[in-house]
């Protein structure tokens, strides 16, 4: 196909819209006509196929090009609507004997299921569903436009190549077998050989020319080939009668059925629809609101099924052809309706003279073209099998068992596709050798025979929606990744919107063989419910930081008593006082205030302007963003011995942060900057000793957050 353009196409390069348009309805009038024989035939007894198959091929296209005109958009019947609108018919014909139906009664409930079909469609566009069709997988797209393809091949197959379905297999099926694959071979050649020219019309006309010419020269082959129609003068098509169906006797002996098939029409269609608009906008600039698109169509094909004739609806592969040899021309839609329009009115005179045979061959050559050609390359098979072999999986269902089965197979394969693809994608990332730390702050000491044995906690991001087989992948490969150190287990479960209790069951039995291995699992950000129903075994933190505090707790208890260093009751200074003179620590600590805080009560909110610095006795202080702390960021939590309020302290701005107690009581000593300054003066290298350590402890912290944003940004 030829590059697309996004500008008027240029008259000295490209061909008018009317020999676009010409090479277009090439491919429709042998299609078209060809699938609207084949819709019809069980009323070929009754009425005029000529007129019901060619005024189906031209009305419907035309009230579309007229009502809902785009540019370079061809309407014509589909594939998938008129075997679709064949199965209706057939059904309802199959029911007529036990109902007493008429034939035009038998079109009026076909063109009732149809009209429902696209009413279903017009509420696919309501509801948007061109937002939920991008989520399907390529391989469920595929599968049903190769089973399109594939039911059109067997159809012919089973029809006898146009003989007949219960054609006997001797000479005359092999001779209409001939002339279909004649037409294939002939039509496939000119295609090749020259693209632009309409070979599937000109490889009818050739195999059509050549039978009447053996026929005329008496190789006894004209009464072998059974013609397309019966010879027929003018007519328009019949009216369906609406009076006297029984309606509710219908509904129970075949309702089930022909809702499915409508409702089947209406997805298939839409998808089709939805996938080519796609197309215009990535691949030719046309930008368009596909759910319009669906609605319009949809009332127009409502309103064709009611007069029983097959809708029309978007066809891709004649809009690609216009597309490819006029670009995005207004003409060439209008060109190509109007020469469907002098199909209709002049085909009785000379469809009779095109055997059944030809058409056939245009319907096996339409049906292999709709296979996406993809599905042929070996190459494509090589290298992405798994999703080659689902799409011919849906093919093959759709061709076997029909669309209800290819409906539900698309489904399970879609599932299946989702569910692996969440599987694969359950862990986020994976960070097995300490890179993270909790906003816990600890004294130098500590924090030095910390660091190095992070490397025993193994910390898990998950995402997706967590179902049972996603959460059995998602413990295997936790088992897999784990390794002889690892001592805790932390799963960060911050980006998982949903847990099934079929998953919950497989995160209890992970946490209970992890536990069996001397190994300590927790889950953060568990979202409440999920942490209901994983029930007491299960170990849930409210976030990550607060998980990994937990872990560095486990950690910190192993740290040897005689490696722990003392700290006497008497030194309130803590680790600004390191390093300090004996005299001048206890000339300062003379000027510490106590300050008792009770749980959960407030040290100071952000905005105050007190320059105190505090220093922790006992208990712990948690520094937020806003407090209380589940309604900000906590920032950091310091224990005894340890210092906050520094930057307030050091150059008198404001505070940029709360401080509290959160979760029990805390004993502070505070230390005013009067209180300091005046100190300062009498012990001048001791308040040096001070101001290096507070510069110490704002690097170490600047270092804790800038290992902690470096881990968020990987």
């Amino acid at each position: 196909m030829a590059a697309p353009s996004h500008r008027a196409p240029d008259p000295a390069t490209q061909p008018s819209g009317a020999a676009a348009a010409w090479s277009a309805a090439a491919v429709t009038v042998p299609h078209a006509v060809g699938l609207g024989l084949l819709a019809f035939a069980p009323l070929a007894g009754d009425y005029s196929l000529a007129a019901l198959a060619l005024w189906s091929a031209a009305l419907p296209g035309l009230l579309l090009t007229l009502l809902a005109p785009r540019a370079g958009v061809v309407y014509a019947p589909t594939t998938v609507v008129a075997l679709l609108f064949a199965a209706v018919l057939a059904t309802a014909h199959g029911a007529a004997p036990a109902l007493g139906l008429s034939a035009r009664q038998v079109l009026a409930v076909s063109g009732a299921t149809v009209a429902l079909a696209f009413v279903f469609q017009w509420l696919l566009g309501v509801l948007r569903l061109a937002s939920v069709a991008r989520f399907l997988p390529i391989s469920v797209t595929h599968g049903f436009a190769a089973g399109v393809g594939l039911s059109m091949v067997l159809g012919q197959v089973r029809n006898g190549f146009g003989a007949g379905a219960a054609a006997p297999w001797d000479a005359q099926l092999g001779w209409h077998a001939l002339a279909a694959v004649a037409v294939v071979g002939l039509a496939w050649w000119l295609r090749g050989r020259w693209p632009r020219m309409p070979g599937l019309l000109t490889a009818v006309a050739v195999v059509a020319l050549a039978v009447a010419l053996a026929g005329f020269w008496g190789a006894g082959l004209g009464a072998v080939f059974v013609p397309a129609v019966q010879p027929s003068a003018f007519a328009w098509p019949p009216l369906p009668d609406w009076r006297g169906i029984p309606w509710m006797a219908l509904a129970q002996q075949q309702g089930s059925a022909l809702v499915v098939l409508a409702l089947l029409m209406a997805l298939v269609n839409s998808l089709e629809i939805l996938v080519f608009n796609q197309e215009l906008e990535l691949d030719h600039g046309l930008r368009g609101d596909a759910n319009l698109a669906l609605r319009r169509e949809s009332l127009l094909g409502a309103l064709c099924g009611l007069a029983c004739m097959i809708p029309a609806s978007t066809s891709a592969s004649r809009s690609r052809i216009v597309l490819a040899q006029a670009g995005t021309s207004r003409d060439a839609p209008r060109w190509h309706a109007a020469i469907m329009l002098g199909v209709a009115i002049t085909g009785p005179w000379w469809l009779h003279w095109v055997p059944m045979a030809c058409l056939a061959g245009g319907l096996v050559l339409a049906g292999l073209m709709q296979v996406p050609g993809l599905m042929w390359s070996l190459g494509y098979a090589r290298r992405s099998r798994v999703t080659w072999a689902q799409s011919w999986l849906v093919a093959l269902v759709f061709a076997v068992m029909g669309g209800v089965g290819a409906l539900v197979a698309g489904l399970v394969v879609a599932t299946f596709v989702l569910l692996h693809d969440s599987a694969a994608t359950v862990l986020r990332h994976v960070r097995l050798d300490g890179e993270l730390r909790s906003r816990r702050l600890r004294r130098a000491g500590s924090d030095t025979w910390l660091a190095p044995r992070m490397n025993q906690v193994a910390v898990f991001e998950l995402q997706g929606v967590m179902s049972f087989g996603v959460a059995a992948h998602l413990a295997e490969q936790v088992r897999m990744l784990l390794q002889p150190r690892h001592r805790w287990v932390i799963l960060d479960a911050g980006r998982v919107p949903a847990w099934d209790s079929t998953a919950l069951a497989q995160l209890r039995a992970l946490v209970r063989d992890l536990g069996q291995q001397g190994i300590a699992a927790a889950v953060a950000a568990l979202d409440p419910l999920a942490a209901e129903h994983a029930g007491e075994q299960v170990r849930a933190f409210a976030d990550l930081d607060r998980a990994l505090e937990w872990a560095e707790a486990g950690i910190m208890a192993q740290r040897p008593i005689e490696q722990r260093p003392a700290r006497p009751e008497r030194d309130l200074l803590g680790e600004i006082g390191e390093g300090v003179p004996r005299a001048a620590a206890d000339a300062l600590m003379a000027l510490l205030e106590p300050l008792d805080v009770p749980a959960h009560g407030v040290v100071f909110r952000a905005g105050d302007t007190d320059h105190d610095l505090l220093v922790v006795k006992s208990g712990h202080i948690t520094l937020v963003t806003l407090w209380p702390p589940d309604k900000g960021l906590r920032l950091a939590t310091v224990g005894p011995g340890m210092a906050f309020g520094e930057m307030a302290f050091l150059n008198g701005a404001a505070r940029s942060a709360c401080a509290g107690a959160e979760r029990g009581p805390a004993h502070l000593v505070r230390l005013s900057r009067a209180h300091f300054d005046a100190w300062a003066r009498q012990y001048p290298e001791a308040a040096l000793t001070v101001m290096n350590n507070l510069a110490q402890i704002g690097a170490r912290r600047l270092a804790v957050t800038t290992r902690q944003l470096r881990a968020v940004l990987e």
